[in-house]
């Protein structure tokens, strides 16, 4: 037999997919009214894959809305790149924008509309026809909670109403790159989890999520790498539990939580936090 000649199939590499979300040597600089100039962010760089929860964990002022408004093409950067699925968020920001759902740490609702027709509305941004709109808008109502809000005004919701509205309108696209910024804010701790369920199962439906909280049992229950930033800066990116190993170990971390009163417990990410900034985050203010 003539190897050389014969009709042998020749394996081909399969096609690289793209990262949903590539973050390159981000920057963004603003200048003071003083002439200084700030770096809020300081080309960092990260990407989150299609069915991950990517964490980005640090205090308020740390820089992550800034880090979220420049991934959603709200702001320019100063220097760097991002890229969604391939496509360059300031290079093609229409496209780009139609591959993303969005919860911003503001409230963004529009109070002229009724809790259904916000949704309904809002689905017309990505092309999505009214029937079809009206369809996924009573399953994300049933999903969060607010089937009974449907028709009542946006403005008479409560706070924590309004947040969960929020992430549903996020969802009502079917976004591959879900962003949400402090998305529990003001929740109880029961609506909370129901939250957390609905991304997880997001998560595990493929959909990729960047997720900026100060909360440390959700980052750690819901990412599955978290980066830590402080003052602009990722300090260390990996998983919970290898960020808790390598910069804690397994010892045991002793605290006084009030005169006279030492608690032990595992070691967990505030503690990594602290060990690599020297602060805590539930001690910080201002606005990220």
């Amino acid at each position: 037999m003539d190897i050389l000649n014969a009709d042998i199939p020749i394996p081909r590499p399969e096609p690289m997919v793209p990262a949903a979300l590539r973050v390159e040597r981000l920057s963004k600089r603003y200048r003071l009214d003083s002439g200084e100039m700030l770096d809020a962010v300081s080309a960092i760089s990260f990407e989150v894959n299609a069915g991950e929860c990517f964490g980005l964990l640090g205090p308020n002022g740390a820089g992550k809305s800034t880090t979220i408004n420049c991934v959603t093409g709200f702001y320019p950067a100063s220097s760097g790149s991002v890229t969604i699925c391939g496509l360059d968020v300031y290079a093609e920001p229409k496209r780009a924008r139609q591959l993303l759902g969005v919860c911003a740490q503001d409230d963004t609702l529009d109070s002229d509309f009724r809790v259904f027709d916000q949704l309904v509305r809002y689905a017309t941004y990505f092309r999505i026809s009214t029937e079809e709109g009206r369809l996924r808008a009573h399953a994300l109502l049933e999903r969060f909670g607010l089937k009974e809000k449907a028709n009542e005004q946006v403005e008479s919701l409560s706070g924590g109403m309004k947040r969960r509205l929020q992430v549903a309108r996020a969802l009502i696209s079917h976004p591959r790159l879900l962003v949400l910024d402090e998305p529990t804010t003001g929740l109880d701790p029961g609506v909370r989890r129901v939250l957390w369920e609905i991304l997880m199962h997001e998560r595990s439906a493929g959909t990729a999520i960047l997720l900026c909280t100060h909360y440390m049992e959700e980052a750690e229950r819901l990412c599955d790498r978290v980066g830590i930033i402080d003052s602009g800066r990722i300090l260390d990116i990996d998983s919970p539990r290898a960020l808790i190993h390598r910069h804690m170990g397994e010892d045991q971390v002793q605290e006084e939580v009030r005169p006279g009163v030492v608690w032990k417990r595992p070691p967990n990410l505030e503690d990594v936090y602290l060990k690599l900034t020297g602060t805590r985050l539930d001690l910080e203010a201002g606005e990220s």
